[in-house]
């Protein structure tokens, strides 16, 4: 059976999963864990290819970012499609726009996590006994780290939010213009700026199962008071098109 691999609250890792089951394709899941996994990811990964996740395995080779395997989700899978042709120019838009708040998004989640103990004891593998959380939490430390390092996430958040995140929220708000979809119909497009505003508020558990202080780490109080109108869009989105 296909193989995902991916990190739980990534928005990256959740389009790929989105594309995925809006087009019905069965894959097992399996959760990457930062640092010990990275030895297994590079094994995986093709030549050439920088190693990261989501990473689909299926029976066409390995396939790298959400992007690219929401592409072979639509190739194989059924139902609506995501890339209609006349929307692929606005899907190319968002997903290189999603790119950048995304990353900003990963880097504000770093820092919270460097500074939220009941966050890093969440984010231990589930094989870690509870009791144990405390003593492992230098390890979730070690790969948050690890994370800033590789995807060069250290940096001025707050100025990124401001530089990178608001201009392209104000603009979804303008682009949306109160509609439902940025095109006629559901797209990927939708997709990529439903994952943007996981750095303002998380989905709801039943489709984005969070501890409380990871929900607490991604959560940006400002950001959620400046734009509750996206964020009653995405969930009115995942409501409609996200199976929980």
């Amino acid at each position: 059976m296909r193989t995902l691999h991916g990190i739980g609250y990534s928005g990256w890792t959740e389009k790929a999963r989105w594309a995925l089951d809006h087009h019905r394709v069965a894959f097992r899941y399996r959760e990457h864990v930062p640092l010990t996994g990275e030895l297994g990811l590079r094994w995986r990964t093709p030549r050439g290819v920088r190693p990261s996740v989501p990473q689909l395995a299926d029976e066409g080779g390995v396939i790298t970012g959400s992007f690219n395997i929401a592409k072979r989700a639509e190739e194989v899978g059924q139902g609506a499609p995501l890339f209609p042709q006349d929307a692929l120019e606005l899907i190319s838009r968002w997903e290189e726009t999603s790119d950048r708040v995304l990353g900003v998004a990963r880097a504000q989640f770093i820092t919270g996590l460097l500074r939220n103990p009941r966050a890093q004891k969440e984010s231990l593998p589930s094989f870690v006994p509870g009791w144990l959380g405390g003593v492992m939490a230098p390890s979730v430390r070690m790969g948050a780290n690890f994370i800033a390092r590789k995807h060069k996430a250290a940096f001025d958040v707050e100025g990124a939010i401001q530089q990178t995140v608001v201009p392209a929220l104000e603009q979804l708000r303008a682009e949306l213009g109160g509609r439902p979809y940025l095109k006629g119909g559901f797209t990927y497009a939708d997709i990529n700026a439903a994952a943007m505003l996981q750095m303002l508020r998380p989905a709801e558990d039943r489709y984005m199962p969070l501890g409380a202080g990871t929900r607490e780490v991604w959560t940006n109080a400002p950001l959620a008071d400046r734009f509750p109108d996206l964020l009653e869009w995405r969930d009115g989105l995942y409501a409609k098109h996200r199976k929980p």
